[in-house]
C-alpha cells in the first residue's frame, strides 16, 4: 500500500502544502483582494506564481531530501 505524504493528504493532483515567510502587509493586501474578488488566497497565490513564471526557462534542481 502506497503511504501518501502529509503534505499531500486531502489535496488534488499536481498540489502540494508549503509554508512561507511573507511581510504583513502582503499579506493584508492579498486578504483584502481575495474578498473583493470572491477568490481565495491559493486561487490569488496560483494566478500570481503563473504568472511570474510564464514564460521563464527555468534549469530543474534535485529535490533532495525527498
Amino acid at each position: 500500500m502506497m503511504q501518501i505524504h502529509s503534505s499531500q493528504r486531502g489535496l488534488q493532483d499536481g498540489w502540494t502544502r508549503a509554508t512561507f515567510i511573507l511581510k504583513k502587509n502582503h499579506l493584508e493586501k492579498l486578504k483584502a483582494l481575495a474578498y473583493w474578488e470572491r477568490k481565495t488566497i491559493k486561487e490569488l497565490m496560483d494566478e500570481a506564481l503563473g504568472d511570474y513564471l510564464e514564460g521563464r526557462k527555468i534549469k530543474s534542481i534535485s529535490n533532495k531530501g525527498e
